[in-house]
């Protein structure tokens, strides 16, 4: 199941390329006349865990990167549904400048899968009039044959499927609109041109081959995406904050998307895409694969633009970095904080009016401890650490309790906040004596070393990843629990859906109970204490979010933990077949073959 490369040399969009599809795009008068909705799937289910609030106050990096490449490429009427905000949304029922919007762009993780199923089956409601869908996302890129056939009737598809980024997305509108011609729906435009083959040589692309309204028989899949490799051609993110739909529960949309200046009533924390890629290669993982083995990064200049103009023009002062490994390379980490730490918001330096948390490994932040001074004085005060398990028995990262105890110790100093992130797993008992194996005992242990918060999640088969058919071959993989059948909501890490613990309600109950051994009365009145901690702030509000979020985890997740104490539970035999054969596309017309399709 992990994604397959393509050859080192072709890995990569020639420099440039991507503002040129921008700036053809954008010199067509037509384009300006489609409107487009660019829509965030989000499942209410999935809504557990210590960071109850972040998952509705942090504003998405993926579905504004999307509606920032469509303005900038000439897509003016276009609009951003978060469903988080909008949990009522309904494309048929949605209206821009009194039309049917044209583009129907669904993006989701697999966790969001069924809202984005949802979506789009709303969407054909319109008949013939309902607009081109194209998703993307998480689940897109690892599952695509599931948008095909979304509904149970099996009537309702996704048109196309992004296994890509922004690059193929531009690609394939680009085409459209060279081949589009009085006023034809794009949805048509669509379908005709990949009848006709016309959209074959576009790698990254998922969809039906054969007729539009015949039943549905194989999927042609074009290959693996091409990546840009210099993250400064992509727009900048200011581009899209102001396309934001205002929260609501309506079904429509607002006549005007939310103002700027007004986001910071509705979100806490911008993210920001900073770098890609990773050097580790974790079994349970699918990042490495899906950069295709790369670590690409934005220029310091480019990366303090964005969070001095975000900042300027926002009001929000926070950012989270969606990097799979920011400390991944120590020059991009040393330039990116020479930047930032000579950097201002509103004549005030980054370290005091600037809040940026990022994701890293213990092993490359240890090794550049040198740097964190300077990284503190540009802004940085919080990195969530992918520990997974302190005695390296489950994935060995160059993590060690000596690391850990040593580094959180200079990071409280300093005051930047380390938030280990673990992860239960078969073998890890809840205890252990005279070692730290045990789950409580690395829990008790990350918070006497000074962590602000901790996650645990248990290991679960992640689609994608080098690991992923292991669980599944060896029988360990639920099916359904006392009747309750395993969706895609549930491979959160929140839910046990993989195990050989015969009585696989523990493991689940494990999860409470970690939770409840960090965040508790006695450790929030402990962290209230020490009032000269350098992190004091943060520890306190940690707790209480902490505390709140595990009584609604256990009141939300109590009906799933009941089934597998009660049982029977029934196991997967096997790894999941593809609901659709996808082959590759047949030889790509030549130019003289193409244009013969082009109606008059």
């Amino acid at each position: 199941m992990e994604l397959p490369s393509r050859p080192k040399n072709d890995r990569y969009t020639p420099p440039g390329r991507y503002n040129e599809l921008e700036k053809r795009l954008r010199n067509n008068p037509e384009t300006a006349k489609i409107s487009s909705l660019v829509c965030y799937a989000f499942d209410y289910r999935t809504r557990l865990g210590p960071f109850l609030f972040a998952d509705v106050s942090l504003l998405t990096a993926g579905p504004r990167a999307v509606a920032a490449c469509l303005t900038n490429a000439g897509f003016a009427k276009t609009r951003i549904i978060l469903r988080q905000w909008n949990p009522n949304f309904k494309a048929s029922q949605a209206r821009v400048d009194d039309e049917v919007p044209e583009l129907l762009l669904v993006s989701s993780m697999q966790i969001h899968s069924a809202s984005a199923y949802e979506m789009i089956a709303d969407a054909h409601k319109l008949g013939e009039a309902r607009p081109l869908i194209l998703a993307g996302g998480a689940k897109a890129i690892y599952e695509p044959w599931d948008f095909f056939n979304v509904d149970a009737e099996h009537k309702c598809s996704a048109d196309v499927v992004c296994t890509g980024e922004e690059f193929v997305i531009l690609e394939l509108l680009d085409r459209l609109m060279e081949f589009r011609v009085n006023g034809e729906h794009l949805r048509k435009t669509f379908h005709r041109l990949r009848l006709s083959g016309l959209l074959d040589d576009i790698p990254g692309l998922v969809f039906r081959e054969g007729d539009e309204k015949a039943p549905l028989g194989r999927l042609i899949n074009t290959g693996v995406q091409r990546m840009v490799q210099n993250l400064d051609e992509l727009p900048h993110p200011i581009v899209s904050l102001g396309l934001l739909e205002p929260p609501h529960k309506r079904s429509t949309l607002s006549r005007q998307a939310l103002a700027v200046d007004r986001l910071r009533r509705h979100a806490g924390m911008i993210s920001l895409v900073t770098t890609h890629g990773c050097k580790f290669h974790c079994p349970y993982c699918p990042i490495p694969a899906y950069n295709q083995f790369t670590f690409r990064f934005k220029s310091p200049e480019r990366f303090r633009d964005e969070i001095k103009v975000l900042a300027e023009r926002t009001g929000i002062h926070a950012f989270f970095g969606t990097d799979d490994n920011f400390f991944n390379n120590r020059d991009t980490v040393e330039d990116v904080f020479q930047m930032l730490s000579r950097a201002t918001v509103h004549n005030k330096p980054f370290r005091d009016a600037i809040f940026f948390g990022t994701e890293a490994t213990e092993f490359d932040v240890y090794k550049n401890q040198d740097l964190l001074p300077m990284c503190r004085d540009g802004g940085l005060r919080a990195i969530w650490f992918g520990i997974e398990d302190m005695t390296a028995e489950l994935v060995k990262k160059g993590q060690t309790p000596e690391k850990t105890k040593t580094l959180f110790e200079i990071l409280s100093k300093m005051g930047i906040c380390p938030m280990p992130m673990m992860m239960h797993h078969d073998g890890q008992p809840l205890t252990s004596r005279g070692n730290l194996y045990g789950l409580l005992n690395q829990v008790k242990f990350l918070r006497k070393t000074g962590s602000v918060s901790v996650q645990v999640t248990i290991l679960t088969p992640s689609v994608g990843s080098k690991g992923y058919e292991e669980p599944f071959q060896k029988g360990m993989v639920i099916d359904n629990a006392n009747g309750q059948p395993v969706e895609d909501y549930q491979y959160d890490g929140n839910h046990l859906v993989a195990t050989e613990d015969p009585a696989p309600w523990r493991k689940q109950l494990n999860i409470y109970l970690a939770y409840a051994s960090f965040y508790n009365p006695l450790n929030f009145l402990k962290a209230i204490m020490k009032w000269k901690d350098p992190l004091w702030t943060y520890k306190v509000l940690y707790q209480v979010w902490g505390m709140t979020g595990l009584v609604r985890s256990f009141i939300k997740g109590f009906g799933w933990l009941k089934n597998l104490w009660s049982g029977p539970v029934a196991k997967m035999k096997g790894v999941p077949k593809r609901k659709l054969e996808m082959v590759p596309p047949p030889v790509t017309p030549t130019l003289v073959e193409k244009m013969k399709y082009q109606p008059v």
